[in-house]
């Protein structure tokens, strides 16, 4: 059971650090053309605030915080905590996929055939390959390892 919970937090702290990664990316280049990260209106490319990635990334630091907890509890508080858990990651699941499906949909509806733009504004020549797509297989692959961890 350890070597699982050891897991959840692995997977969630790779999460973490790709969520976070690509968040300050986009934060370090909205300033670049903006000149300010307090500008949510009228930018060129979307505040990242206002993006789906930055509260995914939330999402993930308090997953990540929370699973490690869980590894140091024991008895009834970690079950109870694992299952809240897993509640969390659903939910995180679906915003994730839910955002990535409308994304994916979006490219492939596009008329004239020229790449789409993403959610943070950049250009998606290929859905699966976006930061969406990649956060959205690491939720899911973390939700998969809580309903493991839930059914032991």
């Amino acid at each position: 059971m350890k070597k699982l919970l050891q897991l959840q937090v692995i997977v969630l702290l790779v999460g973490t650090l790709f969520a976070w990664y690509t968040v300050i990316t986009e934060f370090l280049k909205f300033y670049d053309v903006e000149g300010t990260i307090f500008r949510v209106t009228d930018c060129v490319f979307p505040n990242p605030v206002t993006t789906p990635c930055f509260w995914g990334a939330w999402a993930f630091l308090i997953a990540l915080i929370w699973a490690y907890k869980i590894l140091k509890m024991s008895g009834d508080e970690q079950k109870i905590n694992q299952k809240r858990l897993t509640w969390l990651l659903i939910a995180g699941t679906i915003f994730a996929w839910s955002n990535n499906s409308y994304q994916i949909v979006k490219f492939y509806t596009q008329v004239g055939g020229e790449p789409g733009i993403g959610c943070s504004g950049q250009l998606i020549t290929n859905p699966f390959l976006t930061s969406c797509n990649i956060g959205a297989t690491i939720f899911l692959i973390a939700l998969v390892v809580g309903f493991v961890i839930r059914k032991r």
